[in-house]
């Protein structure tokens, strides 16, 4: 599949998933994708835990049960390191949101559904026992957790606006290119 297929196909598969493995090697591909995207100042700030299989993806579920993630088969938990910086500079935010972004595009590209989940984290009592879950170090921050897997019905993409709605030209506002 291209990437503008992938772009296109793209969804957040808020359903169940089908109980079917997802092989290792597919899983550290789409770790590959997330670790290969862009990161302020070449900070490399985004960790990543992949969650193989159900028995792993589980004490998640205990801590924040949501229907993706109570049939999902594997999962991809992504972490930034808040000690790494560049000079007084953070790009946690920029780091995680590109990462997932791929991992979401190469879960497509591969045949997978998958969806960003971040809220359930929000709340402190929540992501300090996901960190512990993790093994994560006291200076990690979960941001978002992939779970990855086949969709279990059929999917759907919610409607976006029109592309005119959303872009203008040389100048907010201008529908059309001047010539």
């Amino acid at each position: 599949m291209d990437f503008f297929e992938a772009v296109e196909k793209r969804y957040s598969h808020r359903g169940k998933y089908l109980p079917n493995a997802v092989p290792l090697a597919d899983l550290e591909k789409i770790a590959g994708a997330g670790l290969a995207a862009p990161s302020g100042m070449n900070s490399q700030c985004v960790r990543l835990v992949i969650l193989p299989d159900r028995k792993a993806v589980q004490p998640l579920c205990d801590i924040a049960p949501t229907e993706g993630m109570l049939t999902a088969p594997a999962a991809i938990a992504v972490l930034t390191d808040k000690l790494v910086q560049r000079g007084t500079v953070n790009f946690e935010r920029e780091d995680y949101s590109a990462a997932a972004e791929n991992m979401l595009l190469a879960a497509v590209a591969l045949g997978y559904a998958s969806l960003w989940l971040d809220s359930p984290y929000f709340d402190a009592e929540k992501q300090r026992s996901a960190l512990e879950v993790l093994g994560a170090l006291p200076n990690h921050h979960l941001r978002v957790v992939l779970p990855v897997g086949l969709p279990d019905g059929e999917a759907s993409r919610r409607e976006k606006m029109p592309f005119n709605e959303r872009v203008s030209y040389g100048k907010f506002g201008n529908k059309a290119l001047s010539t």
